[in-house]
C-alpha cells in the first residue's frame, strides 16, 4: 500500500535532490550531524540552504514540507497512536497548538548518542518534572542518500522524539541492491516500556520483521524506549538508497 498519493510520491521522485546538491551542501556542512555517517553518505536537512532552495523550486516539496510542518501532522499522529500513548509511557501532554513551525533543530546538536548532560537531564525529567508538561513541538525532515557501508545497529531514536516516519524512494530489489533492509527488534526480557535501554546490545534483541525498501513504502512509529529498529549494512558499491527521515519533536530532552 502506498503511504503517499501516488501523484504527490511521482512528483517528489522526479524532483528528489541531484547528487550534485547533496554533495553542494557536504562541501559547506561537511558531516556534522549526519545520519547516514562520513563516507556512506549525503544528508540534506531542514534548515539547510539545499532545503530551502529544494522547497523553493519544487512544488510537491512544497506541498510536502507544508503538511509535515504544521499542526495538521501533530494531529495525523494524535489520530493513528493517542490512544496508545500512555501505555507506550509517553510523559507529555501532546498539543497540536504547541507547534511551531518557526523552529529548526541545527546541525550541531546532533550526536550519535545522547551526550552526558542530555542523558542526566532525561533522568531528572523522569523524575516526575516532565510529567504532563505541555511542550513545544517541531518538526525534522531529513533527505537522505545513503552508499555502501551505511549501517545502524538496533535502537530507539532520541528521547526528545514524539514519532518518526521513514519513507523510502529506492526500489532494492528492483535496482539489485544488497543489504539495506529495517529490522524491527524485539527485546529478549519481558518488561514495561519504561524499562526497555534505548540503545540494547545487539545479544538482548530479537528480529521481529524485516521490511526491504521499495517506493513510497513509509514506516511510522512512536520512539517509545522500546520501539527497537536497524538497518543491515548496505552491501551493494555504485548504487544509492534514498529515504526521508522525518519527525515531530520536543523542545525537551525527552517525551518518555
Amino acid at each position: 500500500m502506498d503511504f503517499l498519493p501516488p501523484d504527490l510520491f511521482a512528483r517528489l521522485s522526479a524532483d528528489f535532490p541531484t547528487s550534485a546538491s547533496f554533495e553542494d551542501q557536504f562541501s559547506q556542512t561537511g558531516a556534522t550531524g549526519s545520519r547516514v555517517g562520513a563516507g556512506t553518505g549525503f544528508d540534506i536537512y531542514r534548515g539547510d540552504l539545499a532545503y530551502d532552495r529544494l522547497v523553493a523550486g519544487s512544488a510537491a516539496w512544497a506541498e510536502l514540507d507544508a503538511y509535515i510542518n504544521s499542526a495538521a501532522f501533530v494531529t495525523t499522529f494524535l489520530d493513528v497512536f493517542g490512544d496508545d500513548l500512555a501505555g507506550l509511557g509517553c510523559s507529555i501532554t501532546v498539543d497540536p497548538a504547541a507547534y511551531r513551525r518557526d523552529m529548526v533543530e541545527s546541525r550541531s546538536t546532533l550526536t550519535a548518542r545522547q551526550t552526558i548532560g542530555e542523558r542526566l537531564g532525561r533522568i531528572v525529567d523522569g523524575l516526575g518534572r516532565n510529567r504532563n508538561r505541555i511542550p513545544t513541538l517541531f518538526t525534522r525532515l531529513d533527505v537522505e542518500k545513503s552508499f555502501a557501508g551505511y549501517a545502524k545497529p538496533p535502537h530507539c531514536d532520541r528521547s526528545n522524539r514524539l514519532c518518526s516516519l521513514i519513507l523510502y524512494f529506492s526500489d532494492l530489489e528492483a535496482e539489485g541492491i544488497e543489504g539495506g533492509e529495517l529490522n524491527i527488534y524485539a527485546h529478549k526480557s519481558d518488561k514495561s516500556p519504561a524499562e526497555h535501554e534505548r540503545h540494547p546490545k545487539p545479544a538482548l534483541v530479537d528480529v521481529v520483521a524485516t521490511l526491504k525498501p521499495k517506493p513510497n513504502l513509509g514506516v511510522f512509529f512512536p520512539c517509545s524506549n522500546n520501539s527497537y529498529h536497524g538497518v543491515n549494512a548496505l552491501e551493494t558499491a555504485g548504487k544509492a538508497r534514498n529515504f526521508l527521515y522525518i519527525n515531530i519533536s520536543t523542545d525537551g530532552r525527552t517525551c518518555w
